[in-house]
């Protein structure tokens, strides 16, 4: 396995402990690897790295280099030819929205992962009423589902509480423990932890709002000019998503995160239970999906133009290889 090295001049950095190129493949080589920009390991995109260990790149022809880039050169960096897949969708899709030449062509989960967790008296949203909320900065993912959450279970975020930035999620929990706050949103990791700490877990967001979370994003020039190559790259994934969320997979899915991200069994169990409870199963969205994910993308970018799906989306090689496997192609 090669080391994969830091890329042009967006500073693109190998994650240096835990990816990363892959993969020796038996079947036809690409002339040049898929490079796969990531903004850090998560399990959101766990059927990519099941595709990884379990050999299912090397079994389409696949080359995969997995780089961790921060959201924020992304765009960029798919335009200029760095990298030509990312799994910052909601990156992607907001860059779509400015013009870049972008589209969403599978989806991972189709719910969010987070939870809210709350001091351990605090039982109902009411009891939140006068509160404070923790989350990591204005604008940011767990701002924007802390207030749609609130919103849907009858309170006014601005009004009937307080939602404080605080900083990231070792943060809140640290403050969720020693009272400085009164709820956080925390990702499954963080919510075994708070757990056991005798915190509460008051909802499950993906039980609440139904937003899209994770997929994969390229460059309009990568589906036309490199389609057999994408489509083996996003065959795998789909043999990747249809592993995990196999239950007879179980075992196998939850030692293989134990491994990836350093994780304890309890907290790989909690975390691989949660994310099946979210994944994509056919690797494309429903279009209310679509277009709640666009509508509240277009408010954060501050768009009020008509933006039709098929520019945002382009879901045909998945439709194509899920009949392909249902025909055991």
């Amino acid at each position: 396995m090669r080391r994969r090295y830091p890329i042009g001049r967006s500073g693109a950095a190998v994650f240096t402990g835990l990816l990363w190129v892959m993969l020796l493949s038996p079947g036809p080589v690409l002339a040049a690897p898929l490079r796969v920009g990531v903004p850090s390991p998560s399990v959101s995109y766990l059927p990519l790295i099941v595709a990884w260990k379990m050999g299912f790149f090397a079994q389409e022809g696949v080359q995969a280099e997995f780089i961790v880039m921060k959201p924020s050169i992304i765009p960029p960096a798919m335009v200029n030819g760095e990298i030509h897949v990312t799994t910052a969708t909601g990156t992607a899709i907001g860059a779509t929205l400015r013009g870049f030449p972008f589209k969403t062509v599978i989806f991972f989960s189709n719910k969010l992962m987070d939870s809210l967790i709350t001091r351990a008296e605090i039982r109902t949203f009411a009891d939140l009423r006068g509160k404070i909320i923790g989350i990591d900065t204005p604008g940011a993912t767990t701002d924007v589902i802390t207030r749609l959450l609130i919103q849907k279970n009858g309170l006014d975020p601005s009004r009937d509480l307080r939602v404080l930035a605080t900083g990231h999620e070792e943060i809140r929990l640290e403050q969720l423990k020693i009272g400085q706050i009164d709820a956080a949103m925390l990702g499954p990791q963080g919510v075994v932890v708070a757990k056991r700490a005798g915190l509460r877990v008051l909802a499950d967001v993906a039980d609440h709002i139904d937003l899209p979370f994770v997929g994969g994003a390229t460059n309009d020039q990568i589906i036309e000019r490199r389609r057999d190559e994408l489509k083996r790259f996003l065959r795998a994934s789909m043999r990747g998503i249809r592993y995990t969320i196999d239950p007879g997979n179980r075992s196998k899915v939850v030692s293989l995160m134990q491994q990836w991200l350093n994780l304890d069994q309890e907290t790989a169990e909690y975390t691989y239970d949660i994310f099946k409870k979210v994944a994509a199963a056919d690797g494309t969205l429903t279009r209310a999906q679509m277009e709640t994910l666009l509508e509240e993308r277009k408010r954060q970018t501050k768009v009020t133009a008509d933006i039709p799906l098929e520019k945002i989306y382009n879901f045909g090689l998945v439709q194509e290889i899920n009949r392909e496997l249902s025909q055991g192609r």
